[in-house]
């Protein structure tokens, strides 16, 4: 049973990278191929659900309930996590 939980976070954290890798990329493309009064609320959207302290992230909720259940540490932060290793 633990190693199905462990191929679970693997396929959460997987698909969680793919998912902001995505969004990352389809940042730049709307502010090169749409005009501005489309790109600037679409940016300000995505900058209000990458950096807002209030929202939490199901994705991250999600990797925390398996990674309690493969019997790791919570993480606070997808990206403070895995990318600038702050928690």
């Amino acid at each position: 049973m633990n190693i199905i939980n462990k191929l679970i976070l693997f396929l959460i954290q997987a698909t969680h990278w793919i998912y902001l890798l995505l969004c990352g990329i389809s940042s730049f493309l709307v502010v090169i191929l749409e005009p501005f009064w489309i790109s600037v609320p679409i940016i300000g959207w995505i900058m209000y659900l990458a950096f807002s302290r209030v929202l939490d992230c199901p994705w991250t909720r999600l990797e925390n309930y398996y990674r309690q259940k493969c019997g790791k540490p919570k993480i606070r932060t997808f990206i403070g996590h895995y990318i600038i290793k702050r928690n």
